[in-house]
């Protein structure tokens, strides 16, 4: 036991020191009675030392009041956060539940938020890849421009103009993105990745719209200069040239084409000059049959005083051919095919003889209640075939090929021919006029008149 260590003991000994203090002060305040008065009286002491007279009920109150108080517990007070933890750890069985309702809530309106700004990115990449396509073909339209824009222009140059400065206009808008391939998802704030979605569908609906307009303008363009370019190839022509010498309804259509495009105008309808000028051809053909005909008529002996009626219909097909207009065309060709063969045949105004049919008509004119006496007449051949004339209504104007018709007559030769078919229901001379071949024009008595019907 001897080789113990001092340094031991001594540190055993200071907390058995340290005990025993403890102890001693546990049994003095135990030991009420005995604190009691030795309080009172050490009290009493220090009064006195001062040189304060305190009474002895005094001090013995408010040591009553010391000891009452001396074991009480005062909670120190705490922070609004301490209490609000502590609140809630007392509660803990009815908040729990209710937070973690709020946690669920709240989880799922931020998944919901995560879930918009997911989608909103991706239609900022799916828009922005779409301005870059668009932006793409805007560069090939101008690349398409500029091989356009260096055609030669002829006559258009005013709509041609008008066209490359609004395409310029349109192509040269600043497109301006809001953001760059690299930053088009890392927007910072929901906010912020919705406007910049607004500013870039705001940029490709602008676009989209112009898009189509410039494509329709450079096919407006392209069109326009083949035309251009088509009229100038068949307006300098040589051939052109001189047909607009005998022909001038061609430089007059051309001449009206190029007014409106010097007016801005930007349709060249090259078609109805085409077609004119393709009709050139015809028209010369046209008046080499009108040389034909002619020709042909004279062969047959044809004086020139039967050919007023010839000659007034070819040179009303003669000035259509000038303008190129071949609308009487047919009629002319009819009519010279009628008067060619009326020229070969030999033919007689017949007076319609029969008891059954009317032979002559008498006429009341209700405007002067004058009165006109027509035969009813038919051309005959030699051959005693009827045969058809080109008779014009002198009441109606109207012309028709009819094989009977009304001649007009004096008085007398109506009369003459009412009292011949009134003897026996015949006429004996019943040859009104007579046409020989070679002739277009009937030979008649001055009994008969110029005027004709077609109904009676």
């Amino acid at each position: 036991m001897s080789n113990i260590k001092l340094s031991d003991q001594l540190g055993a000994m200071a907390i058995i020191d340290e005990l025993y203090q403890k102890q001693q002060l546990l049994l003095e305040h135990l030991d009420h009675n005995a604190l009691r008065t030795n309080l009172a009286e050490n009290i009493k002491n220090y009064y006195q030392a001062k040189g304060q007279i305190v009474n002895d009920e005094i001090i013995e109150k408010g040591i009553n009041l010391w000891f009452n108080q001396r074991l009480q517990f005062i909670a120190p007070k705490r922070s609004w956060l301490i209490r609000f933890f502590a609140f809630c750890y007392i509660k803990r069985n009815i908040l729990y539940p209710f937070i973690g309702v709020i946690l669920v809530i709240l989880l799922l309106l931020n998944f919901s938020i995560l879930k918009d700004i997911l989608k909103i990115s991706d239609n900022i990449d799916t828009t922005y890849s779409h301005i870059l396509s668009q932006k793409n073909t805007l560069n090939d339209l101008n690349n398409k421009f500029l091989q356009i824009d260096k055609l030669p222009v002829y006559f258009a140059q005013v709509p041609v103009k008008k066209l490359k400065d609004s395409i310029t206009h349109l192509l040269n808008q600043e497109i301006n993105l809001p953001v760059t391939e690299s930053t088009e998802i890392s927007s910072p704030t929901f906010e912020m990745n919705q406007k910049t979605l607004n500013d870039l569908k705001e940029l490709d609906n602008s676009i989209s719209s112009t898009l189509p307009e410039i494509t329709k303008q450079i096919t407006e363009l392209s069109e326009l200069l083949e035309k251009d370019k088509k009229l100038a190839n068949l307006i300098q022509s040589k051939e052109f040239i001189e047909a607009t010498k005998k022909y001038p309804i061609l430089q007059i259509s051309v001449d009206k084409i190029l007014d409106n495009l010097n007016q801005g105008q930007q349709d060249i309808d090259v078609e109805p000059i085409e077609t004119l000028f393709h009709s050139v051809g015809r028209a010369e053909a046209l008046e080499n049959k009108i040389l034909s005909d002619t020709k042909q008529l004279q062969t047959l002996n044809v004086p020139n005083s039967d050919m007023s009626e010839v000659i007034t219909l070819q040179n009303a097909l003669t000035a259509d051919l000038k303008n190129l207009n071949f609308e009487h065309v047919e009629h002319y060709q009819e009519m010279m095919a009628y008067y060619i063969k009326l020229a070969q045949t030999n033919l007689t105004l017949t007076i319609v003889d029969h008891p059954d049919y009317k032979s002559g008509v008498e006429r009341t004119h209700d405007n002067t209640n004058g009165k006109s006496w027509y035969l009813i007449v038919r051309p005959m051949t030699t051959n005693n075939h009827s045969d058809s004339l080109w008779v014009q209504s002198i009441e109606t104007g109207e012309s028709k090929l009819v094989n009977t018709f009304g001649q007009q007559v004096t008085l007398e030769q109506y009369n003459s021919v009412k009292s011949d078919k009134m003897q026996d229901g015949h006429i004996d001379n019943n040859k009104l006029c007579t046409k020989p071949k070679g002739r277009l024009i009937f030979n008649c008595p001055k009994s008969v008149k110029s005027g004709r019907i077609l109904e009676w």
